[in-house]
């Protein structure tokens, strides 16, 4: 469970840095582009999670998640995945040490 958290934030440092490339790269492409944006014109193959998320949550609630700004979210996101990871870590980790006695 706890390398969900690291993979979890791999993959968001993933997304993140291919949002500054393209920021960079594309004259086209705005700073403060939103999540939905990015997963539409950048990332279609992951765009199905807007709708799973549809069926999941308010639709209020999903509609702000994808208009905040993708190099806000997802950042706060590889904070939120590493701080959950090392929780788990440490607690697998006591749990292991707790086994042992």
């Amino acid at each position: 469970m706890a390398w969900s958290g690291v993979v979890g934030a791999v993959f968001d440092s993933a997304i993140t840095i291919f949002a500054l490339i393209e920021i960079a790269l594309s004259p086209d492409v705005v700073l403060g582009m939103s999540v939905d944006q990015h997963l539409k014109d950048h990332l279609t193959f992951l765009y199905w999670i807007k709708d799973v998320a549809y069926v999941l949550l308010p639709d209020t609630f999903v509609d702000w998640l994808f208009d905040l700004p993708a190099l806000a979210y997802f950042p706060f996101r590889i904070f939120v995945n590493v701080v959950i990871g090392y929780w788990m870590f440490r607690w697998a980790t006591k749990m292991t040490a707790a086994g042992k006695n």
